[in-house]
């Protein structure tokens, strides 16, 4: 969206070159180390990518380095406690979400997905992949991702004040909370797709408070009209659906890096559902997508209502002791 506010669907000539050769480039490589290493590198490599999409469009080298350690770390942290019951699992999701509250890097919030891809990794521990496998396939989709980056100008970003030690707290606290609820909601429910819950919510509380409810409006608007389009490509004969979800993947990236985010969700939503491994039908798949972005929305908006607690009764307590 633009300075605006208004949805621009124009995208420049470099963005979507950009945007077919990081797809085209991640989609050779990653089919090459399954073809000579194993699905679970590819797998590993393709989880990093995502996690790191948004730093192509970083205002420094130190920020997008710094998500690559960190993504590396995720993965290692993910891949030790997978084996290791549910409750050591929740463990590690607070930690990582009470860390990554405090590590701020005076950007967008490139470590949001730092839940998700631990729980990802912790998956991938428990279907006979190795500690090597996943750390390699983690490093090569880093290297996809820097490769690009360095072809794309860093965006001017104007230097910004670290938030209030109190922000930082609230913001720690409830994205754990939030993340515990869902991920032992997910449990109990033995509802399957528990990492489109927490990536949904993650993103949508990581906006500033007057952002977060159109944030989520964007995010539920985006998948319903998401899931109608896969829904409306399904119905065609293969390999049709395939190749629109690749270029639904083109239109996701390309978007994702012009900042559009409506319109990213939109092309996002069709190139998941298209490409899932499941035999559920896209209809069925559809439904679990929108149910799981609804609850992560909600979530997230009674989070943000809590953040705003803390901190306005954090700021009223200020206001006494001053005076």
């Amino acid at each position: 969206m633009g300075a605006d506010g208004v949805v621009s669907a124009a995208l420049s000539i470099k963005q979507l070159l950009v945007a077919v050769g990081l797809v085209s480039v991640a989609a050779l490589i990653l089919g090459a180390s399954q073809f000579l290493i194993g699905p679970n590198t590819a797998a590993s490599g393709y989880l990093t990518i995502l996690f790191l999409l948004s730093i192509i469009r970083a205002g420094s080298w130190r920020a997008r380095l710094f998500s690559v350690g960190w993504s590396l770390a995720i993965a290692a942290l993910g891949f030790a406690v997978g084996g290791l019951g549910l409750w050591v699992t929740l463990a590690a999701v607070v930690f990582v979400c009470l860390v990554q509250a405090f590590v701020t890097i005076g950007e967008t919030a490139f470590l949001t997905r730092s839940p998700v891809n631990l729980l990802a990794f912790a998956a991938l521990s428990q279907s006979g992949a190795e500690l090597w496998q996943a750390m390699l396939g983690s490093a090569i989709g880093a290297g996809v991702v820097v490769g690009f980056a360095a072809l794309v100008k860093a965006r001017s970003h104007a230097h910004e004040p670290g938030s209030p030690l109190v922000d930082r707290i609230a913001y720690g606290a409830v994205t754990a909370g939030g993340s515990f609820l869902i991920v032992f909601a997910s449990e109990l429910l033995e509802f399957p797709y528990r990492d489109w819950t927490l990536l949904s919510f993650s993103v949508i509380l990581a906006v500033g408070s007057d952002q977060r409810a159109k944030r989520g409006y964007l995010r539920v608007l985006g998948s319903v009209a998401g899931v109608l389009l896969a829904m409306l490509a399904s119905m065609l004969p293969q390999p049709i659906p395939l190749i629109l979800a690749g270029l639904f993947l083109v239109l996701c990236v390309a978007y994702v890096n012009a900042g559009e985010y409506a319109l990213f969700v939109l092309f996002l939503t069709p190139a998941i559902l298209l490409t899932a491994a499941t035999e559920l039908s896209t209809f069925a798949l559809g439904v679990y997508r929108l149910e799981a972005v609804l609850f992560a929305t909600l979530v997230a908006l009674l989070g943000g209502l809590v953040m705003n607690f803390i901190t306005r009764r954090s700021g009223d307590g200020e206001v006494v002791e001053s005076a």
